[in-house]
């Protein structure tokens, strides 16, 4: 919608494959999981929805809502806001997309397994495609600018949930701490680029349009 292509955002590549960087990311995975408090546990599984549950791009619809809601922001707005939430989320899954298939990472349990112990099982089932970087921080970070630049007020509480997001991946199991910090910054310019363009856009103009068709 925003982003030209995937190349456009790209981040920067990911440690290299076995190197003391790498095998520390993978390490901090497996200690993490081994000692998980129950609050960990809950954002892990919060922020997971796998079980037909709503997508991470559900979910943030839903608290752009309620931020809505508890702003009492007007219908035009609100048709904005969430024509910019999408499309910035949709070029940050893409862009997400185009780093994994970049660099084909794999994934903690591959690596833990390989060379600390042969028994690591995360706390979620690891998905099926590449690491780096993370789809949930990347879509995250992008939804945060556009709630940011509409709800300035309840920044800091947008920024924590990004984070949560981001971090939940790691209390899961199934990213290294670096997936989730580059996910983070590509989704966050993702945002930014979204809202720069869009904020010119008066996208209430189709609504008025549609509403006098009736």
């Amino acid at each position: 919608w925003i982003v030209r292509n995937g190349e456009a955002v790209q981040p920067p590549p990911p440690p290299l494959y076995g190197s003391e960087l790498f095998l520390a990311a993978a390490k901090e995975v497996m200690e993490l999981n081994r000692s998980l408090t129950a609050e960990q546990k809950r954002i892990a599984e919060y922020w997971h929805l796998d079980q037909g549950t709503v997508t991470p791009p559900g979910l943030w619809n839903i608290k752009a809502r309620e931020l809505s809601d508890k702003q009492h922001l007007a219908e035009a707005e609100r048709v904005n806001m969430f024509a910019m939430l999408n499309a910035a989320m949709l070029d940050a899954s893409i862009a997400s997309w185009k780093a994994k298939y970049t660099w084909w990472t794999q994934r903690p349990i591959t690596v833990i397994r390989e060379n600390f112990d042969a028994t690591f099982l995360p706390a979620l089932v690891t998905p099926i495609h590449p690491s780096y970087v993370s789809g949930h921080a990347t879509v995250s970070g992008a939804a945060a600018e556009v709630l940011k630049s509409y709800f300035p007020q309840d920044a800091a509480q947008i920024d924590a949930w990004a984070e949560e997001a981001a971090m939940s991946r790691l209390y899961g199991g199934i990213h290294y701490r670096f997936d989730n910090e580059a996910g983070l910054s590509l989704g966050r310019r993702v945002g930014k680029l979204t809202v720069a363009q869009m904020k010119t856009t008066d996208t209430s103009a189709a609504l008025r349009k549609h509403k006098a068709a009736k």
